[in-house]
């Protein structure tokens, strides 16, 4: 019951993050900033840190990617992502997590499902997960992800402040189906790796997504592309690539700016460029790991570290990957590919 349930708030997310981008093409509501900080909107649907703690809806997912670098001048990347399904404090959640080594090619993961824990009286979540767990609140957040060889511990505090989607954070689909949705696009990270028999101190930067809602909308399409990527000037840049009704693909972006004014891209504003295919040995699944991106006057080339990064989740294998950009502007991303391959 559980992984098809998940098939389900999957296939919503699509369906959702396409409408919900194409409502953002049209709206170019800038965010304000003070003191270094972005603020929400006057209209903003999403009140925090209120709104960081779990919702009476039907399901919610918490969504964290980022970029490590230990002393010794060694990269990592992370994702840590909680999908909860059922009320508040009686629901069920998923939780996936991953490392990413390109030192070594090594990509580890884990997949777990649990009982929620009972809601924190301060607000936020506070979940466990076997021996992992995750504490989130305004800002602030502490992740603990356990694997066979390996444990990371991270502490991520918010530098630039919250992002709504969707013009104030909130969207109506129609037909029962609606989302909040905000982000915390640019977070300071720090903690310790245990891996190979050492004790890493790492630090660098971490994306947040918040999500909640009725996230079903029938005939959603098991498939999508996403692009978070975090430049060294300041900016984020947010890319989708979603099916249409006629098989083919439309691309829509959002770029945050320094400032927190956010620029809306409609597809004709927008090209993406697939560099480099790679297909997991033993699979038939062939995943565009390797991106050129034009968005306005902007051109980024988007490089996987390393090729293998498919999280084996059953019902499916999706691919969700570190990547360095380089071009118009520097940086690092997460590409995630959902859509090419069933479980492996």
């Amino acid at each position: 019951m559980l992984t098809s349930g998940l098939r389900v708030v999957m296939a919503g997310l699509l369906a959702i993050g396409g409408a919900a981008c194409a409502d953002a093409a049209s709206s170019g509501a800038p965010d304000t900033t003070v003191a270094g900080l972005c603020l929400l909107p006057d209209d903003s649907a999403v009140a925090l840190p209120a709104d960081d703690a779990r919702h009476a809806e039907p399901t919610e997912w918490y969504y964290w990617t980022g970029h490590l670098q230990a002393e010794d001048g060694r990269w990592f990347g992370f994702q840590v992502t909680l999908l909860y399904v059922g009320p508040p404090g009686a629901g069920v959640v998923v939780g996936h997590r991953t490392l990413s080594d390109p030192s070594t090619g090594r990509f580890r993961q884990t997949v777990d499902f649990a009982a929620e824990e009972p809601i924190p009286a301060v607000g936020g979540i506070d979940q466990a997960l076997g021996a992992s767990g995750v504490a989130s609140l305004d800002g602030h957040d502490v992740l603990d992800s356990v694997f066979d060889d390996a444990a990371l511990s991270l502490t991520l505090d918010d530098v630039k402040g919250p992002v709504v989607r969707q013009g104030n954070g909130f969207y109506d689909y129609g037909s029962g189906v609606y989302t909040w949705y905000y982000a915390r696009p640019r977070m300071k990270a720090s903690g310790t790796l245990d891996v190979g028999g050492e004790r890493l101190a790492v630090t660098g930067t971490a994306w947040f997504d918040h999500q909640w809602g009725v996230l079903a909308p029938p005939g959603g399409a098991l498939r999508w592309d996403w692009l978070g990527a975090q430049l060294d000037d300041g900016r984020e840049l947010m890319v989708y690539r979603l099916p249409t009704a006629d098989g083919g693909l439309v691309t829509l972006a959002e770029l945050t700016h320094a400032d927190c004014s956010v620029t809306h891209y409609a597809p004709g504003e927008i090209e993406v460029e697939t560099k480099l295919h790679w297909s997991k040995p033993g699979s038939a699944c062939s995943y565009p790991i390797g991106w050129r991106v034009t968005v306005g006057d902007i051109t980024l080339e988007v490089d996987p570290v390393q090729e293998d990064q498919v999280v084996e989740a059953d019902p499916i294998a999706y691919w969700e990957g570190a990547a360095v950009v380089s071009g118009s502007a520097t940086g690092r991303a997460y590409i995630e590919l959902v859509g090419y391959c069933g479980g492996d």
